[in-house]
């Protein structure tokens, strides 16, 4: 009787704490700053054979799941300056995408389309690139929360 009043009580008491980590991805859920590391192949023109490519950078994601973010990128040796803006389409489940505008030295780019999971409640996004032409994978990992209303 007294272990079922102690699972019965623990369970109360820790409903509440269940309820704010339900697993369930929302677009607030990957506010903050985060480092980014990519890496693989990619084509730098149509036609053209694959090279080497590695991203170093940082982008904030905001309340509402838009990222905005800048890296140093080595496309076959070649360093450019790269920045991008999208909005996560996330999934309960933690699954989702992302469609970046992105500019190369200051010049429009083609869309970086990109599928994610959201990892350790935010600390973590993986996600790896679906262009005709990419192979790559991107880490990102939580550097800071943004405050609430920012």
């Amino acid at each position: 009787m007294r272990f079922t009043m102690a699972v019965l009580l623990t369970t109360i008491l820790m409903a509440p704490v269940w309820a704010q980590n339900s697993g369930a991805c929302v677009p607030a859920t990957t506010h903050g700053t985060y480092s980014v590391e990519c890496s693989g192949f990619m084509s730098p023109a149509a036609g053209a054979p694959q090279v080497p490519v590695s991203v170093l950078g940082t982008t904030t994601g905001d309340w509402g799941g838009t990222f905005t973010g800048s890296a140093k990128v080595s496309l076959g040796g070649t360093i450019v300056d790269q920045t991008v803006k999208g909005t996560l389409v996330g999934n309960s489940d933690c699954t989702g995408s992302i469609s970046y505008t992105q500019k190369i030295n200051g010049q429009p780019a083609p869309t970086l389309n990109i599928v994610a999971h959201t990892l350790d409640d935010g600390k973590e996004i993986v996600g790896m690139s679906v262009d005709a032409g990419v192979n790559m994978i991107c880490h990102l990992k939580l550097m800071t929360r943004t405050p609430s209303g920012q």
